[in-house]
């Protein structure tokens, strides 16, 4: 069952939007989705001051399905706390989308912007365009980030992605900013593309794949030789399973990968970086 929610027009002041998940619309009619409150500044709104909304609800969050339409980059909080069934969103939308999800799936044909998946702890998140800053984070004094889930991001993410990362897997196709994954303790990620300065620092446990460029790397990660890695298949062919246009070019099961293992700044340090030879030759000197 589908429920169709089109922006009417965008709104001059963001709206917090955080009922726009499945378990909210489900078990209720078209009239009272609209009745459903959003915050907009220092009021209290109404769904339907801001969306039109048609289609046919359906009983439980597993069956619903929520089409998201307009301009959405002033409505933020879409999917927060989302635990089941399915929102598609045609356009690009604002922050928070999907922050501290626990199970369903979110895809976004456009863009996001920052903290989308936000101490997410399951589900999954399709974004076709880029991702703004703190993709998958902590917010500010909380020990942990995503615990859970799996994003995959077709553009480029900015900065400060996976911040207190614990589990879960990110795959991004384009570049990832700087001071990605810090304070990481596990989970795995893989970029195809660039990936920035100051990665993994005060990082514990966890793995990233870079298949692309690497800029730098810390001086507190240890150079740790360079050889086949088996492993790295499994996980390259797992992406090629859900993402193959992810995958730019051939990867070889002889492929030769540079480790490096850090951050030895830190008590203990299990975190593992995994950067392809033909493409960072510039690692070793």
């Amino acid at each position: 069952m589908t429920v169709y929610v089109a922006l009417k027009k965008v709104p001059n002041i963001s709206i917090e939007a955080d009922l726009i998940t499945p378990t909210a619309f489900a078990g209720k009619t078209l009239e009272q989705i609209g009745k459903l409150e959003v915050i907009q500044g220092r009021d209290t709104c109404k769904l339907g001051d801001f969306f039109e909304i048609k289609g046919n609800p359906a009983e439980s969050a597993e069956e619903t399905e929520i089409a998201l339409s307009g301009d959405l980059r002033k409505v933020k909080m879409i999917g927060k706390g989302m635990n089941g069934g399915i929102i598609k969103i045609d356009g690009d939308v604002g922050m928070h989308l999907g922050a501290e999800m626990i199970a369903g799936r979110i895809t976004v044909t456009g863009s996001v912007d920052a903290w989308a998946g936000a101490e997410m702890s399951g589900g999954n998140i399709q974004i076709e365009g880029d991702a703004g800053d703190y993709l998958c984070a902590g917010y500010r004094g909380t020990p942990d980030g995503m615990t859970g889930g799996r994003v995959f991001v077709a553009g480029n993410v900015g900065n400060e992605m996976a911040l207190h990362m614990r589990k879960g897997f990110i795959a991004v196709k384009g570049d990832i900013g700087e001071m990605a994954a810090i304070r990481m303790k596990g989970g795995s990620i893989m970029v195809s593309g660039e990936l920035g300065a100051r990665a993994c620092i005060e990082a514990t446990k966890g793995m990233v794949f870079a298949l692309g460029k690497v800029n730098s790397i810390s001086p507190t990660f240890k150079y740790s030789g360079i050889s086949e890695r088996e492993f790295t298949g499994y996980y390259i062919k797992y992406l090629k399973s859900r993402r193959p246009d992810f995958i730019q070019s051939d990867i070889l099961s002889t492929e030769k990968w540079i480790k490096f293992v850090g951050d030895l700044a830190e008590a203990e340090s299990k975190t593992e970086i995994y950067a392809r030879l033909d493409l960072n030759t510039h690692l070793l000197s």
